[in-house]
Protein backbone atom coordinates (compact mmCIF):
# COMPACT_ATOMS: atom_id res chain seq x y z
CA UNK A 1 0.00 0.00 0.00
CA UNK A 2 1.84 3.48 -0.45
CA UNK A 3 0.80 6.58 0.39
CA UNK A 4 -2.01 7.56 -2.46
CA UNK A 5 -3.96 4.50 -1.51
CA UNK A 6 -3.62 5.40 2.38
CA UNK A 7 -7.36 6.09 3.79
CA UNK A 8 -5.67 8.92 6.10
CA UNK A 9 -4.74 12.54 4.80
CA UNK A 10 -1.08 14.28 4.96
CA UNK A 11 -0.66 16.82 7.37
CA UNK A 12 -1.23 20.40 6.01
CA UNK A 13 2.26 21.33 7.11
CA UNK A 14 4.27 20.79 4.11
CA UNK A 15 7.15 19.82 6.53
CA UNK A 16 6.64 16.02 4.64
CA UNK A 17 7.97 14.87 8.09
CA UNK A 18 5.94 12.13 10.25
CA UNK A 19 7.07 12.29 14.45
CA UNK A 20 10.45 9.69 14.53
CA UNK A 21 9.50 6.89 16.54
CA UNK A 22 12.38 4.30 17.30
CA UNK A 23 11.77 0.98 19.08
CA UNK A 24 14.21 -1.72 19.99
CA UNK A 25 13.01 -5.21 20.76
CA UNK A 26 15.20 -8.25 22.86
CA UNK A 27 17.16 -10.60 20.61
CA UNK A 28 15.83 -13.94 20.96
CA UNK A 29 19.31 -15.68 20.60
CA UNK A 30 20.49 -13.84 24.16
CA UNK A 31 17.14 -14.92 25.59
CA UNK A 32 17.30 -18.44 24.67
CA UNK A 33 20.77 -18.56 25.31
CA UNK A 34 20.84 -19.71 28.66
CA UNK A 35 18.28 -22.39 28.40
CA UNK A 36 19.92 -23.94 25.76
CA UNK A 37 23.28 -24.59 27.50
CA UNK A 38 21.43 -26.17 30.38
CA UNK A 39 19.16 -28.32 27.97
CA UNK A 40 22.99 -29.49 26.68
CA UNK A 41 24.30 -29.70 29.57
CA UNK A 42 22.02 -32.04 31.34
CA UNK A 43 21.49 -34.05 27.96
CA UNK A 44 25.75 -34.55 28.16
CA UNK A 45 25.30 -35.38 31.94
CA UNK A 46 22.68 -38.19 30.82
CA UNK A 47 24.12 -39.35 27.49
CA UNK A 48 27.42 -40.09 29.41
CA UNK A 49 25.62 -41.62 32.36
CA UNK A 50 23.55 -43.86 30.06
CA UNK A 51 26.22 -44.87 27.86
CA UNK A 52 28.30 -46.30 30.84
CA UNK A 53 25.48 -47.96 32.58
CA UNK A 54 24.50 -45.54 34.90
CA UNK A 55 21.48 -44.48 32.92
CA UNK A 56 19.17 -45.89 35.86
CA UNK A 57 20.74 -44.31 39.10
CA UNK A 58 19.24 -41.11 40.37
CA UNK A 59 21.71 -38.55 38.99
CA UNK A 60 20.12 -40.06 35.22
CA UNK A 61 16.56 -39.22 37.04
CA UNK A 62 17.41 -35.90 37.89
CA UNK A 63 19.16 -35.30 34.25
CA UNK A 64 15.69 -36.17 32.78
CA UNK A 65 13.59 -34.30 35.36
CA UNK A 66 15.58 -31.54 34.49
CA UNK A 67 15.16 -31.71 30.57
CA UNK A 68 11.99 -32.37 30.98
CA UNK A 69 10.53 -29.66 33.33
CA UNK A 70 13.20 -27.00 34.05
CA UNK A 71 13.86 -26.92 30.00
CA UNK A 72 9.98 -26.16 29.02
CA UNK A 73 9.97 -23.95 31.84
CA UNK A 74 13.58 -21.90 31.04
CA UNK A 75 11.93 -21.81 27.28
CA UNK A 76 8.37 -20.69 27.83
CA UNK A 77 10.06 -17.99 30.37
CA UNK A 78 12.38 -16.98 27.24
CA UNK A 79 9.21 -16.50 25.04
CA UNK A 80 7.24 -14.37 26.96
CA UNK A 81 10.19 -11.66 27.93
CA UNK A 82 10.76 -12.06 23.75
CA UNK A 83 7.51 -11.36 23.46
CA UNK A 84 7.10 -8.18 25.61
CA UNK A 85 10.28 -6.55 26.25
CA UNK A 86 10.95 -3.51 24.48
CA UNK A 87 11.79 -0.08 24.59
CA UNK A 88 10.19 2.73 22.31
CA UNK A 89 11.19 6.42 21.87
CA UNK A 90 8.16 9.07 21.37
CA UNK A 91 8.12 12.86 21.16
CA UNK A 92 8.73 13.60 24.31
CA UNK A 93 9.22 10.52 26.36
CA UNK A 94 10.32 6.61 26.28
CA UNK A 95 8.35 3.51 26.92
CA UNK A 96 10.02 0.77 28.69
CA UNK A 97 8.83 -2.16 28.88
CA UNK A 98 11.13 -4.41 31.13
CA UNK A 99 8.92 -7.74 29.67
CA UNK A 100 7.57 -10.54 31.59
CA UNK A 101 6.63 -10.98 34.31
CA UNK A 102 6.04 -7.08 34.11
CA UNK A 103 2.21 -6.00 33.07
CA UNK A 104 2.74 -2.09 32.37
CA UNK A 105 5.22 -0.42 30.65
CA UNK A 106 7.15 2.36 32.30
CA UNK A 107 6.27 5.88 31.00
CA UNK A 108 9.80 8.02 31.29
CA UNK A 109 9.87 12.04 30.39
CA UNK A 110 13.55 12.52 28.70
CA UNK A 111 13.88 15.54 31.17
CA UNK A 112 13.12 12.98 33.57
CA UNK A 113 16.59 10.91 32.87
CA UNK A 114 19.17 11.57 35.71
CA UNK A 115 22.00 9.15 33.45
CA UNK A 116 22.19 6.08 30.86
CA UNK A 117 24.32 3.83 31.33
CA UNK A 118 24.36 -0.14 29.62
CA UNK A 119 25.71 -3.44 30.87
CA UNK A 120 26.78 -6.51 29.30
CA UNK A 121 26.81 -10.02 30.92
CA UNK A 122 28.36 -12.95 29.40
CA UNK A 123 25.57 -13.62 26.98
CA UNK A 124 25.60 -10.28 25.98
CA UNK A 125 29.52 -10.40 24.85
CA UNK A 126 28.73 -13.59 22.89
CA UNK A 127 25.28 -12.38 21.09
CA UNK A 128 25.81 -8.49 21.07
CA UNK A 129 22.59 -7.87 23.73
CA UNK A 130 23.05 -5.77 26.54
CA UNK A 131 20.69 -4.50 29.01
CA UNK A 132 20.07 -0.30 29.01
CA UNK A 133 20.37 1.04 32.58
CA UNK A 134 17.91 4.23 32.65
CA UNK A 135 18.54 6.33 35.90
CA UNK A 136 15.66 8.89 36.80
CA UNK A 137 15.71 11.87 39.12
CA UNK A 138 13.57 10.39 41.05
CA UNK A 139 12.51 6.85 41.29
CA UNK A 140 14.38 3.74 41.02
CA UNK A 141 16.37 3.07 37.56
CA UNK A 142 14.76 1.42 34.83
CA UNK A 143 16.59 -1.53 32.80
CA UNK A 144 15.36 -2.34 29.80
CA UNK A 145 18.07 -5.87 29.42
CA UNK A 146 18.41 -8.09 25.84
CA UNK A 147 17.94 -5.49 24.01
CA UNK A 148 19.33 -6.37 20.25
CA UNK A 149 21.34 -3.41 19.66
CA UNK A 150 22.16 -2.03 23.15
CA UNK A 151 24.28 0.93 21.43
CA UNK A 152 22.20 2.05 18.83
CA UNK A 153 19.42 2.28 21.30
CA UNK A 154 21.77 4.11 23.71
CA UNK A 155 23.13 6.78 21.10
CA UNK A 156 19.61 7.32 20.19
CA UNK A 157 18.07 7.67 23.46
CA UNK A 158 21.16 10.14 24.41
CA UNK A 159 20.66 12.19 22.00
CA UNK A 160 17.04 13.01 22.42
CA UNK A 161 18.46 13.66 26.64
CA UNK A 162 20.47 15.97 24.73
CA UNK A 163 17.75 17.89 22.64
CA UNK A 164 15.64 17.89 25.71
CA UNK A 165 17.90 19.12 28.81
CA UNK A 166 21.24 20.01 26.75
CA UNK A 167 22.89 17.52 28.69
CA UNK A 168 25.17 14.70 27.31
CA UNK A 169 25.61 11.37 29.05
CA UNK A 170 28.54 8.93 29.11
CA UNK A 171 28.81 5.21 29.07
Amino acid sequence: MDSADSPTKPSPSGSGREPRRAEWRASAMALFLPGLVVAIGYAALWIILFVNGRGGGALARVCLLVLVIVVPLLFAYAGLRLSTTRLMLRGAHLEAHPGFPARDPIVVNYPAIAGLSLRRGLSGWITGAGSLVIERESGSPVIVSGLSNPDAALADLSNRCRTFKGREFAD
